[in-house]
């Protein structure tokens, strides 16, 4: 896999995954490639420095890649305002009913599920080992909190969450 940052007409910049560069540029010269946040299709790589380790830097690397205590906030992705021009019509209704199908379950999860936040994985415990009423919950968990209710035996779905309707 190789990650790249990318960038779009509009210079909304975003990262992109690929199986190899061969990918990346087939999903481009294909079309298949737009922003998620304004729907263009002209995107391309954008500059991206190299994560060099010398011996003065990888101290510092180190230093900086400690875990602190608060998490940072991550911003929320936006969707796309409208489906790319570049997009087969096909697909481009298919993204629309995708994005309207994910909507639906999200204002049915908020109406019938409650709100647990950052503190999902321990509410799911709570719930899993009898502690509390069973209820449907929904929250954000990190990767190795979802990794640790997996191998506690607790099912859980991720799912993307949608920003809300502009």
């Amino acid at each position: 896999m190789i990650k790249y940052q990318l960038i779009c007409d509009k210079s909304h910049e975003f990262e992109g995954w690929f199986g190899d560069s061969a990918a990346f540029e087939s999903q481009q010269e294909s079309g298949l490639l737009t922003c998620p946040v304004c729907g263009s299709a002209d995107v391309r790589r954008a500059l991206m420095a190299p994560n060099l380790a010398s011996p003065k830097t990888r101290k510092t690397d180190l230093a900086e890649q400690q875990p602190s205590a608060q998490p940072e906030p991550q911003p929320q992705p936006q969707a796309p305002q409208q489906a790319s021009a570049a997009l087969p019509p096909a697909a481009a209704r298919k993204m629309q009913e995708l994005m309207s199908e994910m909507r639906a379950l999200q204002t049915k999860i908020r109406e019938e599920c409650r709100d647990v936040g950052n503190d999902f994985a321990e509410e799911a415990r709570k719930i899993h080992y009898g502690e509390v009423e069973p209820e449907g919950i929904y929250g954000q968990a990190t990767a190795e909190e979802r990794e640790a209710l997996d191998e506690e035996g607790i099912e859980i779905m991720d799912m993307p969450w949608l920003p809300k309707d502009n």
